[in-house]
This record gives structure tokens, C-alpha cells and sequence, in this order.
């Protein structure tokens, strides 16, 4: 497997069964006292970007942060609106 060239905003993420996605980190935002995480599927070959992923992040407990995706529909707008809102001069969105 070709090693993954050096970016600071990739992350490996881990579902329960241990199978690894790679992850580029693009905005963490606040929301009703939450924080989420923003990112897209790593994929050097891709042009265009399809997909994004948010997640929030949770104590797991044991005083570890995790991720967990989101599925709330009135939460994926609210955040998304936030992200396109702070990052409009960086990406170019579709309307």
C-alpha cells in the first residue's frame, strides 16, 4: 500500500469492527454547546469532493474523547450551514 503523503489535517478513523477510513480534518464548529467535527473522505485521486462527514465529538466515559457520526438531519443543517457560513471564502460550494 503507497504511503499517504505527509498532511497534518488527515485523520485515521476506526469503525467497531476496526476497519480504518482516512479522514481530511476540514473545520471543527460549536453548536448548542456541542463541538462537531468536519471532514471529508482522504482520497488523493479524487478532483472534486462528493462528501462530507460530520461528527460530534463525545466523552466516551473513560475521560476519552471519541467521534460519533451524525444521522439528525436539522443538526447536519445547522452545522453544515455554519461550516459554509465560516468557510466561504476557502471552498467553493454549489448552491
Amino acid at each position: 500500500m503507497a504511503e499517504l503523503p505527509e498532511n497534518e489535517y488527515l485523520i485515521d478513523l476506526y469503525d467497531e469492527d476496526g476497519n480504518k477510513t482516512v479522514f481530511e480534518h476540514l473545520d471543527t464548529v460549536l453548536y448548542k454547546d456541542n463541538e462537531y467535527v468536519i471532514c471529508i473522505p482522504y482520497d488523493d485521486s479524487e478532483e472534486e469532493v462528493t462528501e462530507i462527514v460530520i461528527f460530534r465529538t463525545e466523552d466516551d466515559g473513560n475521560g476519552e474523547s471519541v467521534l460519533s457520526q451524525i444521522f439528525d438531519n436539522d443538526i447536519l443543517s445547522a452545522v453544515y450551514e455554519i461550516f459554509r457560513d465560516r468557510n466561504a471564502d476557502k471552498f467553493d460550494f454549489e448552491a
